[in-house]
């Protein structure tokens, strides 16, 4: 079976797509189908709609969900979101300071696992 990943993107002057230090803010998320041979086989663009709605972070995990996605990557991401993707059944993954390319080579390279959650954010929900 297929994997499917979710990637928080920000974007920087210069077209260049950077993981989004926080998830609930970041413009979009890229979505990635990857075969048993850690191939990218499909990749789709979503544009976040809550993007810039302060405590729309909460709705993102359900957002997420409907691209059948097992994976999520981040920046950083509170407490309460890291339990709303759990509760989706979707791992999540910090990966702050990476350019999307390199958090996906990684990622398919199995260098990439487990978060940390922020600190001080779990007040907004993210």
């Amino acid at each position: 079976m297929n994997q499917r990943l979710a990637i928080a993107i920000e974007e920087c002057p210069g077209n260049i797509d950077k993981v989004a230090e926080h998830f609930g803010r970041c413009s979009k998320f890229i979505v990635c189908e990857i075969n048993h041979s850690k191939e990218v086989i499909m990749k789709e663009t979503y544009f976040n709609p809550l993007s810039g709605h302060h405590g729309g972070q909460c709705q993102l995990p359900g957002y997420i969900k409907q691209f059948d996605v097992n994976t999520i990557i981040a920046g950083g991401m509170g407490r309460k979101a890291v339990a709303n993707f759990h509760q989706y059944g979707i791992e999540v993954i910090t990966a702050p300071g990476l350019l999307y390319e390199e958090a996906l080579n990684l990622f398919l390279q199995n260098k990439l696992s487990g978060y940390e959650e922020c600190a001080g954010h779990d007040h907004h929900n993210n």
